[in-house]
């Protein structure tokens, strides 16, 4: 055991693992043609995108063993420039990319429609795990 663990392990408690690892990315902010309703078709919208990724956690100090926040943004970005129907579909496919790499064990995602409904905000949330 390195030094520093060994100074920041309070006496007589084990050495600890992950049990679990996340990686988070919120108020990703897109303009998205979505929308169910013939009015919505072609006027880009905001979306407010949040994302929880488990993920088996790193072992080394390395980039490659973790899920990089950009490809988050780049698949909701993707999304985005595509017309889409409805906010639970672009949160499935959006889920879906993310768990088609390995280390993702399970995506959840929110999406927030702010002027679907006035005065409220709107939105959905998904939750997709491996299996």
């Amino acid at each position: 055991m390195n030094g520093i663990a060994e100074i920041l392990r309070p006496p007589g408690l084990p050495v600890a693992s992950a049990v679990e690892c996340q990686v988070l990315l919120d108020e990703i902010e897109v303009m998205a043609d979505i929308g169910a309703f013939s009015a919505e078709h072609g006027v880009p919208q905001p979306l407010r995108i949040h994302v929880a990724l488990s993920i088996v956690p790193p072992v080394d100090d390395d980039l490659s063993q973790t899920f990089d926040y950009s490809r988050i943004h780049a698949h909701a970005l993707e999304l985005a420039s595509q017309r889409i129907a409805l906010i639970e579909t672009f949160a499935q496919r959006l889920a879906r990319m993310c768990l088609a790499c390995d280390l993702v064990t399970e995506a959840a995602v929110r999406i927030d429609k702010p002027r679907a409904v006035p005065g409220c905000l709107a939105g959905t949330r998904i939750r997709i795990r491996r299996e």
